[in-house]
């Protein structure tokens, strides 16, 4: 069982200014501190760590931990997580499991900017573990050659780091604009205008690939969820009998009451005027 120590520093040098996303950054290493394999067992009891002594990258193994920071962020970590922390963080350690097993190495950055401590949920899972052991294994060796191949390693952990951030970014810039051209839709419905090239046009990507992203990401393509959208209004306006249908094709988006009727009776299977019936009856 390896005991975890607190380890308390002067911070009289800390800057009072934004602190560096390493994932976003790349960012050089200055030095290599130390490789260890540890395991905390049966710990119940919160951790402080105050003024963290260096960089760090820490794998998870097993197990699960929450770290809660001093500016309100927490993160849970979880087997093949790994976790930034960042020289001089404040932090608090709770293991939610029996027992919580890693591999941490201890690092310098180079440069003067505070970093922003974070966790890594990583696309390449496998081997992000066979790296950290490799470099757990490297260091114990202490042959001429090993600080290279240390190095080598840190970096290429690093690296993957870079990388799937990088492949998360974009995922969710995409899905984020997608996201954006329905919520557009949702409050513009009615213009008779909205069309699904405008909408590709304002989230700057093709037609055909607007379409696609769109269906994948709400099972439903863009011309349909438009239709969708004008549909359920008017039936919420036909339940008005001082509505005219034209005024109902109008105020949902419909540029005629001709286009309308057809619309909604290939949709319903039954006109508007059948549907008015149907709801007025009751």
């Amino acid at each position: 069982m390896v005991v975890a120590i607190i380890i308390l520093e002067n911070r009289k040098g800390k800057k009072s200014m934004g602190k560096v996303d390493i994932a976003t950054s790349q960012l050089f290493f200055k030095k290599l501190i130390s490789v260890i394999k540890s395991e905390i067992n049966n710990h119940t009891k919160p951790i402080y760590v105050r003024g963290r002594h260096s960089d760090a990258f820490v794998y998870i193994l097993s197990g699960s931990c929450s770290y809660s920071f001093d500016d309100g962020r927490v993160f849970t970590v979880n087997q093949g997580d790994i976790l930034y922390l960042a020289h001089n963080a404040d932090y608090t350690m709770n293991i939610h499991t029996p027992s919580y097993r890693f591999i941490y190495c201890d690092f310098e950055f180079d440069g003067e900017d505070l970093r922003e401590s974070n966790v890594y949920s990583l696309i390449e899972d496998s081997d992000s573990e066979n790296l950290f052991r490799r470099l757990y294994k490297k260091y114990k060796t202490f042959s001429e050659d090993s600080f290279a191949e240390c190095m080598s390693l840190l970096y290429t952990i690093y690296g993957i780091i870079l990388r799937t951030q990088s492949k998360d970014h974009k995922k969710q810039s995409v899905e984020g604009k997608i996201g954006e051209a329905k919520e557009y839709i949702d409050t513009h419905f009615t213009d008779v205008a909205i069309s699904v090239t405008a909408l590709a046009e304002q989230t700057g990507m093709s037609e055909v690939y607007f379409r696609k992203l769109f269906k994948k990401q709400y099972n439903v393509s863009p011309s349909q969820y438009i239709i969708s959208v004008r549909i359920k209004k008017a039936k919420q306006l036909l339940n008005y009998s001082f509505l005219t249908l034209e005024k109902c094709a109008l105020q949902s988006g419909f540029s005629s009451v001709q286009y309308f009727c057809r619309v909604f009776k290939t949709i319903t299977g039954i006109t508007p005027s059948e549907y008015r019936n149907n709801k007025l009856k009751y």
